[in-house]
């Protein structure tokens, strides 16, 4: 691929995976949030400020997102750190770094080097950010009409909250090699952790008894529903509490049902989980 993009929830590690990428091949980076947040600055603005302005004037959306398309179309080898990139830059292996709110208002909170993005206590920081992703939605689907957790749009959706950085980034950096040489790899990476058992989950401790991890076990077995940006376990409970035991911070998904979907059992997303 000529580009990645690498989307993701405020505090989800994108600049962290992009400088690990760049470190690792002769890519380089593009931030969207740099020029966003400079276009704020100049307005006198924080950028929670700035998008709330911007919601009904695509102006500054389209000059960020205008400068991004045309790099990508007359560029090679960019990391582009965006929201939008992947629609923007088509010709791109497209990330997605999930992150949950509390996990991210912590990240945020305690790093002193988000100039732009301090926090008096961490209360405001959790609201804001909860603001702020409802703006970007809004904007996202005003403007362009896309949604932009729409799972359907990636490469490769990891979910950030309890793995290492390191694993995160050679993950990520395998992936990326699997796709460009046009070998198998696993789409949807989540944390057992974040994984919520619905009422229909039984677990028998019989059942995993002398079982052992295994990652290809997962791809067969684990199907999970995304619902309110919350992930619930369809298929294979048992299975993820193995992964439990054994201290897995990341599981491959077999399936990921989105709302609108239909499932297995005849049921759209939202009938099953109302």
């Amino acid at each position: 691929m000529k580009h990645i993009t690498i989307a993701g929830e405020l505090g989800s590690g994108k600049s962290t995976v992009a400088n690990f990428l760049k470190d690792k091949t002769d890519y380089r980076i593009v931030s969207a949030g740099l020029i966003f947040r400079e276009l704020a600055q100049k307005h006198y603005m924080s950028a929670k400020e700035f998008n709330e302005f911007i919601e009904n004037d695509p102006h500054y959306d389209h000059y960020v997102d205008d400068t991004i398309k045309d790099m990508g179309e007359k560029e090679k080898n960019i990391i582009f750190d965006s929201r939008m990139a992947w629609f923007f830059v088509p010709d791109s292996f497209k990330i997605f770094l999930y992150v949950d709110v509390d996990t991210a208002t912590e990240r945020i909170f305690n790093d002193k080097g988000r100039v732009n993005e301090s926090y008096q206590d961490s209360v405001t920081a959790r609201q804001e950010i909860i603001d702020r992703r409802k703006s970007e939605i809004l904007r996202y689907s005003n403007f362009y009409n896309v949604d932009v957790n729409n799972y359907k749009n990636y490469d490769l959706i990891i979910d950030t909250c309890y793995a290492t950085k390191d694993t995160i980034n050679q993950l990520i950096l395998d992936s990326f090699n699997a796709f460009n040489a046009g070998k198998s790899y696993n789409k949807i990476w989540l944390s057992p952790m974040s994984l919520i058992p619905d009422k229909n989950c039984e677990y028998e401790d019989s059942v995993l008894k002398g079982v052992k991890y295994d990652d290809s076990d997962f791809r067969k077995n684990v199907d999970v529903i995304k619902y309110n940006n919350q992930f619930y376990i369809y298929k294979g409970y048992n299975m993820v509490r193995l992964a439990e035991h054994a201290n897995v911070k990341l599981i491959p998904v077999g399936h990921l049902y989105e709302e609108g979907d239909i499932l297995p059992i005849g049921k759209s997303v939202e009938e099953y989980m109302k």
